[in-house]
């Protein structure tokens, strides 16, 4: 069985915390795009796509609020994201592809970046056992949407 349905099917433990600062190599790359950003923001069709974080495209996910932010659907979804779900998981919302416990952590930290209007960073562990079945970080900021007004977030996944 594969990693992306071990996942799916509950039979890992997910162990999920804050950091500071990721440390995977190619966050550093969406972390300087986010330092250089325009004064008004990131906006999705102005500056995503972009040349400068073309090569982590494919680990991006943009999650839209809905139901005034009490959940989110997935807007747009990169391959490397695809191949995690073992699905095109774009249109659905967060709280249909995680558990409870999941989708309340996942969130709070969307809800954060849109309050704080500041990315934030999480490490996520999925273990079978005592092994490491998959270990990833998450670096989330806040972003326009394509009218320029509404306020969606960008999430980068980094796989180790």
């Amino acid at each position: 069985m594969d990693r992306a349905r071990l996942i799916e099917q509950g039979l890992t433990r997910e162990e999920i915390s804050s950091i500071e600062v990721p440390s995977h190599p190619d966050a550093a790359i969406a972390l300087q795009f986010w330092n250089e950003r325009p004064s008004d923001g990131i906006r999705l069709g102005r500056d995503i796509p972009s040349r400068a974080i073309s090569r982590l495209l494919s680990r991006l996910t943009v999650f839209r609020p809905v139901d005034g932010g009490a959940d989110a659907d997935v807007y747009l979804v990169g391959a490397d994201v695809r191949h995690r779900f073992g699905r095109d998981i774009t249109g659905e919302r967060l709280s249909q592809m995680y558990n409870s416990e999941q989708f309340s952590q996942r969130l709070s930290c969307q809800q954060q970046v849109l309050k704080t209007g500041r990315p934030n960073a999480s490490q996520i562990i999925h273990r079978i056992g005592g092994a490491e079945l998959l270990k990833l970080e998450l670096l989330r900021m806040p972003a326009l949407a394509p009218n320029g007004i509404d306020h969606w977030v960008l999430a980068f996944v980094f796989y180790f």
